[in-house]
């Protein structure tokens, strides 16, 4: 994966939420498994960042983890960032999927993310609900006043 396209990537699509390389590449370095990206046509059009992390405790925008949480107990979605090009092509609803499969193979019964840029429709669609919590605020507050934490259920969404 190149963390240099990635990089590229991301300062098009969060551009308000930019992210040093080296955040992006610890991501990449902690949870390879994690870590996708997406071509169109041989091109690389989109990426995601995902890794084991701690339930209602995002890590804030552009900081290192040093490690993944011992205490790990949801597979956390990071960051999928699709070209305009590519949205509307159902990537983003395959990687979902994608990612639900490698938590449940992990051992993770919830995929958490925090929803920005009016991505909750999206989420929603995906199977994802807002969850509220006390301790929320604080830790969304670099995300931007918009965000919401979500999740989804992976074991309540195998029986449906």
């Amino acid at each position: 994966m190149d963390i240099e396209v990635i990089y590229d990537i991301q300062c098009i699509v969060h551009a308000d939420y930019p992210e040093a390389r080296e955040v992006l590449l610890e991501r990449l370095e902690l949870c390879p498994a994690g870590c996708l990206v997406l071509e169109r046509n041989d091109v690389v059009s989109g990426y995601v960042l995902s890794h084991p992390w701690r339930r209602f405790s995002p890590p804030p925008i552009d900081t290192k983890l040093g490690a993944i949480a011992a205490e790990a107990d949801v597979w956390y979605l990071h960051d999928l960032a699709l070209l305009p090009e590519t949205r509307g092509s159902r990537a983003g609803a395959k990687v979902a999927k994608l990612l639900a499969g490698q938590a449940l193979q992990a051992g993770y019964q919830t995929l958490a993310l925090v929803s920005v840029n009016g991505s909750q429709g999206f989420w929603e669609r995906q199977g994802f609900s807002v969850r509220k919590n006390e301790t929320l605020a604080g830790k969304l507050a670099s995300y931007g006043s918009a965000a919401v934490y979500m999740e989804y259920d992976l074991v309540g969404a195998e029986r449906r």
